[in-house]
């Protein structure tokens, strides 16, 4: 029975990117409304399966929607209106994983593999290499990252320091959802805020920069105050190296970040919607350039039994996140939060992020998921009533977000190394990055205020 639900849940899932892709062409109410019915049959089976802190978090966030929508009245085209908000959200995470069939079956990670074995021999490279991997593949294959770049991680001596391993697959993954458009971050954040991605992107790249180079250098001065030299070299190098598969998957990933820009901003569709017919035509072109075509209807069926059935947290948490803004928004309880915030911080910008920022970090510290007041926050607060604009509002969410999943014990990521590791939430998230997640947001929030001081964002 239990298989059977999951096949079914599957078919649905797939089946609603499919219609929602089509139906941008076709634009039939009738689509539409299949989607829905499908979009709700999936969310009461993904209900079946999830447990543990999604269980909670989704519960809290359509109880709470539903006791709003109920206790206000609201019709029937405010409930289908609040199950469209994130629609798309769930397409998108339910084709990435495509992207990541080319990947796997390219060699590319035996060549990252032997990057491994042959370059890195002390913790400063280590940290540099694991971070930047954790970057670089986490915009292709989201959350995914964290075991693969454990994996090819074995390579290395290094990976038995679980603090610097840990940290660096942290800090490197928060590098990538502070502005790749293939993450749960900035899906979420562009739609709350209203702001584009295009003009979004580039501060949002300098951001990552910025918390990239923090996390290495407070790293490594972590590394030195625990008694252990950083640039003390280990093991003689050994393996051998294919540099050639490294820079063809780089190619690759650039091609397709770029193409989804440019498309993005010839035909104004939204990004996310770009991201999702990327994730179904690149890998069946790149699989054709590379010459490994024959692989895909084997892996689709992997993708189809065994990716697909494990999208059941994000459905829940991000139908969940757009049932609760569009609850708070009818109800109008969001005004509550603008006129605490006005009260706070009057008209002050950077005030207004310092208080944001500070919230949502002491809330994830504290084990609430940062969708939680991410979605309150964006969903309530207009940018043009404190002087600012939808790109600096994004920005500010975007780093609450992606710096709040780094120390939020209830995050997919801080769960998924815990799992790993051996080592507690606790401990992999405040404990080991809490003191880089503070340096960050105060360097990143110091940048935001000299682009608004020189008047370019």
């Amino acid at each position: 029975m239990k298989d059977s639900f999951s096949r079914l849940r599957s078919i649905l899932t797939f089946g609603i990117a499919i219609i929602f892709l089509s139906n941008l062409f076709v634009k039939s109410d009738f689509l539409q409304d299949l989607n829905l019915v499908m979009m709700l049959v999936v969310i009461f089976l993904s209900f079946l399966v999830v447990s543990g802190t999604t269980l909670i978090i989704g519960s809290m966030l359509f109880l709470l929607s539903i006791i709003l929508f109920l206790s206000y009245g609201a019709p029937l085209s405010i409930w289908l209106q609040a199950l469209q908000e994130n629609i798309y959200l769930v397409v998108m995470f339910a084709l990435v994983p495509l992207l990541g069939i080319p990947i796997r079956h390219g060699g590319y990670f035996e060549a990252l593999r032997g990057l491994f074995q042959r370059y890195v021999y002390n913790d400063s490279r280590f940290y540099l290499l694991v971070s930047f991997v954790s970057a670089f593949v986490g915009v292709l294959v989201n959350l995914a990252v964290v075991p693969l770049v454990l994996q090819i991680s074995q390579a290395s001596s290094k990976s038995s320091n679980r603090k610097l391993l840990s940290s660096a697959i942290v800090r490197g993954f928060a590098t990538c959802t502070i502005w790749a458009p293939t993450t749960a971050a900035i899906a979420l954040v562009v739609q709350l805020s209203g702001a584009s991605w295009l003009t979004f992107s580039p501060f949002a790249v300098l951001c990552g920069v910025i918390a990239g180079l923090t996390g290495y250098f407070l790293t490594m001065y972590e590394e030195k105050k625990a008694g252990n030299d950083p640039l003390a070299a280990g093991e003689e190098p050994a393996g051998e190296f294919d540099p050639g598969k490294v820079i063809e998957l780089s190619i690759f990933s650039i091609i397709l970040i770029a193409a989804i820009a440019v498309l993005s901003f010839v035909t104004g569709i939204h990004t996310i919607v770009v991201v999702s017919l990327a994730s179904i035509i690149y890998p069946i072109a790149w699989l054709g350039i590379i010459g490994k075509l024959q692989i895909l209807v084997r892996e689709f069926k992997i993708y189809f039994n065994e990716s697909l059935p494990k999208l059941q947290n994000e459905i829940i948490l991000f139908m969940g996140a757009g049932l609760f803004a569009t609850s708070i928004s009818y109800s109008h309880l969001g005004s509550y939060v603008s006129l605490f915030l006005s009260y706070v911080v009057g008209n002050n910008a950077f005030l207004l992020a310092i208080v944001i920022i500070l919230c949502i970090l002491l809330l994830s510290a504290l084990g609430v998921h940062p969708i939680i007041p991410v979605t309150i926050v964006g969903g309530t607060i207009k940018a043009a009533a404190y002087g600012v604009t939808p790109t600096y509002l994004a920005l500010v969410l975007a780093i609450s977000w992606s710096m709040g999943i780094s120390i939020s014990p209830s995050s997919a990521t801080v769960i998924a190394l815990s799992g790993l590791t051996g080592q507690s939430p606790i401990q992999v998230g405040p404990r080991w990055n809490g003191r880089y997640v503070l340096i960050s947001s105060g360097i990143m929030l110091l940048a935001l205020t000299l682009f608004r001081f020189i008047g370019i964002l």
